[in-house]
Formats: C-alpha cells, structure tokens, sequence
C-alpha cells in the first residue's frame, strides 16, 4: 500500500538516496541535477519547503518537493520512478494545494524532452509559457531568442480532474 508522509528530520538520508538515483537516469530530469547529501535535503526542509516521500509497505520510493510563492503551488519537484507513482504524488500536491487555499499551480522546467515532461504532457491540461532563454549575441534580433526555460501552469481542480482520469478514478 502506498503511503505519502511528512518528511522528518530523520528522513533526509532517504530523500538524498532516491534524489541522486533518479541523478542516474539519462531520460528524466534529474539527470542534470547536482548530487546532494542528507545536509542539502535539511537545508530544503528548514527554508520552508514541503517534502513528502511516498511509500510503499514502508519502503520509500520517490518524493515531492513543493511550496507557495506569490500565492500559488510551486511544484518545484517529483521523484518518482514510473508514472502511477509520478501522478499519485502530483495528486497528493494538489491535496496540499488546496488544504492551503491555492487554486493554481506551476512549476519550471527545461525544454528537454524528458520522463517528467511526457508525463506532464499526458495529462492534456497544462499550459506551457517560456521564462527563460539563450542570450542573443550582439547584434542578432531578440525576435530569434531560444526558449531554454519553460513555466508550466494549471488550475488545481482542473489539474487533479486530469490526474483522476490518469489514476482511474481516484485522485
């Protein structure tokens, strides 16, 4: 049975074991990631950000990482190995989003085709919106900017309507 908790103070070594194992994983996001250590994932939890692991018959198997920022849910990550997982935890996002009174969500991500983008697309109801680009070079046009750094947005109900098709009825 999957359970998704709180991270405790004790759990840090657990959430920097699965963070630098998704590092290995050339398709996912992760793979560009910095490798961090127990002392990072504490740094995490005492700035204010919600981390939750999920697990399943008590072993831990991936992990949220979310916040508010300007009055909205910031999803600024999930680790999760397969896509039921991946969209348990967004769901158990949008819970929290919504135990705080957020209506809407988002997240940033690279353009990079990746595991967590296809999933994100999957789901047919997230808007995409470029936040970050190549520098021009000098004397090129700025209407030739490369997107490098996109922002996903979505309404929460909208957002957990879609992960309950996803989940089959149970968001």
């Amino acid at each position: 049975m999957l359970t998704i908790t709180a991270c405790e103070p004790t759990d840090c070594p657990i959430v920097a074991a699965i963070w630098n194992a998704r590092r290995l994983d050339s398709s996912s996001c992760w793979s560009t990631a910095d490798e961090v250590d127990e002392n990072y994932i504490a740094q995490l939890l005492t700035s204010g950000l919600s981390i939750y692991i999920a697990r399943e018959d008590s072993t831990a198997v991936g992990f949220g990482l979310w916040c508010t920022a300007g009055g909205e849910a910031w999803l600024v990550a999930l680790a999760a190995q397969d896509d039921l997982l991946y969209y348990r935890l967004m769901a158990f996002y949008c819970t929290w989003a919504t135990s705080q009174s957020l209506t809407h969500g988002f997240a940033e991500l690279g353009v990079t085709a990746t595991t967590e983008r296809m999933r994100m697309d999957a789901l047919g109801v997230i808007a995409y919106e470029p936040i970050g680009f190549e520098p021009v070079p000098a004397g090129e046009s700025g209407a030739e900017r490369v997107p490098r750094v996109l922002r996903a947005s979505c309404e929460i109900d909208v957002l957990l309507a879609a992960l309950a098709v996803q989940l089959g009825g149970a968001a």
